[in-house]
This record gives C-alpha cells, sequence and structure tokens, in this order.
C-alpha cells in the first residue's frame, strides 16, 4: 500500500495559500488587527507572546515591533522562513518554532497567545482540537491570556455564498465554492485556479470545524480556560448572530 494522503492543513498551507488569499493580506489589515489584539489583551511592552499558527508572521512581526517578546509557531517551515526573512530585513527580533499547534513546547513561558485569521477547528475531531487549547493552556503563565480570531458559525448559516471569486495580481482568476456540511459542522472551501494562459487547476482547500460559542466556552472551560469576552470584529463591536467573525478572550486561571 502506498503512503496515506496528506492532511489538508499540510497540503494547502504553502504557496496555494498565499496565491489564494493574498488579496487580503494587506499590510492596513494586519496593522488593523495589531492593534486591536493589542488592546483587546491590554499588552504592554516586554511582555511574551506566542503566536500560534503564524504563518509568514504578518502579526508576529508588528507585534515584536511593538515591543512583544513574540514566538510564532507554525507547521509550515516555508513559512517560518518567510516570517524570518522578513524580521531579519526589518531588524525586528522574533523566536520561530516548527511544530503542530497540538505540541507546544513550553510550559507557563507566555503573557499571550494568540491565534488568528480562523487557525483553529482544522484538526480531524473534537477531540484533537481540545488537545490544541489545552497545549495553549500549559503554554500561558497563570493569569495569561487567549485571543482567538474564528469564523462567526451563525454569520456562515445565514450568509454562506456557494460561489466566488477574485482575481489575483498576476491576473489569475480564483474561482472560491464554499459548502457547510451541517452534520459534522464543518465548512469545506476549495478552489478552481485559471491561469491568464487559460489553463485550470484545482486547488483541494481547507476542510475546518465550525464551533459555535456555547461549545468553545465549555472546551476552554476544560483546560482552564475561563471566557472573558467575544467580539464580533476588529473594530471592537459585540459579538453577534450577525457578526462575520467571532473573537474569543479567555484567561488562564491564576
Amino acid at each position: 500500500m502506498g503512503e496515506s494522503a496528506q492532511p489538508w492543513y499540510q497540503a494547502f498551507f504553502g504557496q496555494d495559500y498565499l496565491d489564494v488569499y493574498g488579496n487580503v493580506f494587506t499590510a492596513e489589515r494586519a496593522e488593523q488587527e495589531v492593534g486591536f489584539v493589542t488592546e483587546a489583551l491590554a499588552l504592554t511592552e516586554g511582555e511574551s507572546v506566542l503566536d500560534l499558527c503564524c504563518g509568514q508572521g504578518r502579526h508576529a512581526l508588528l507585534l515584536a515591533s511593538r515591543g512583544m517578546k513574540v514566538t510564532g509557531q507554525d507547521l509550515s517551515e516555508e513559512y517560518l522562513t518567510l516570517a524570518a526573512k522578513a524580521a531579519a530585513a526589518g531588524g525586528i527580533e522574533i523566536e520561530t518554532v516548527h511544530s503542530d499547534m497540538r505540541l507546544i513546547p513550553f510550559e507557563a513561558r507566555f503573557d499571550a497567545v494568540i491565534n488568528m485569521f480562523s487557525a483553529f477547528g482544522y484538526l480531524e475531531d473534537e477531540a484533537e482540537d481540545a488537545k490544541v487549547l489545552a497545549a495553549v493552556s500549559q503554554a500561558l503563565k497563570p493569569g495569561g491570556r487567549l485571543l482567538m480570531d474564528l469564523l462567526n458559525r451563525e454569520w456562515v448559516m445565514g450568509n454562506v455564498v456557494p460561489h466566488d471569486w477574485h482575481t489575483g495580481e498576476d491576473g489569475t482568476l480564483y474561482l472560491e465554492h464554499r459548502e457547510v456540511d451541517l452534520v459534522a459542522s464543518r465548512n469545506h472551501v476549495s478552489f478552481t485556479a485559471i491561469a491568464p494562459d487559460g489553463s485550470r487547476r484545482e486547488i483541494a482547500g481547507h476542510h475546518f470545524r465550525l464551533y459555535t460559542l456555547t461549545e468553545l466556552v465549555k472546551m476552554l472551560s476544560a483546560v482552564g480556560l475561563e471566557f472573558a469576552r467575544a467580539y464580533g470584529g476588529f473594530e471592537g463591536e459585540d459579538y453577534g448572530i450577525g457578526t462575520r467573525r467571532m473573537i474569543v478572550v479567555a484567561r488562564k486561571s491564576a
């Protein structure tokens, strides 16, 4: 028998992801998000922050430039290399760790952990996702804070658009196909990339679990993380059924 196929979260997070979502990775958006994170978590200069699933370091670099001691962890060595190169080019110091999100190799190390851009719910089932939260709790100092930026399941239920498209910087057309599995509560998004020369390529995309706030609060509580507040977006709006984001803030018991 041949080797089993890679999990989607290993196969997709390479150049495909950067190409597909490059249109939303603007400097202005990153600045707004980091400004919100800093305020929502009451971060102060010198505090230690783990950017879990940091990708190419959009948020980690900005937090470090604001005086935080930042560690970026990701499963993609390619993204960590991009983050390290960007940090060196900007004269910014960050630490990078190559590891699965279930395996955070620190104990009581961080004042805060952030998990941005719907980077939770990737794994095969709820039990595996719960391991991530347990690892976060272990990595936080007593009284440490967690911020998770998630897609709001309630919003998705009323606003899912089955098909959409946008054009990349190089003229590639990306057709986006969305489907919600209501039994598993998983959001399936795949893409068809049509190059300027007309050639087509299918991109398997991502398939992640959409959690309700009720479910997430219970999961956090089970690992010693107390729910503090939920926001509906990066302008600090209150969370509700109609908000696209569900940004959850929690605190580890002292």
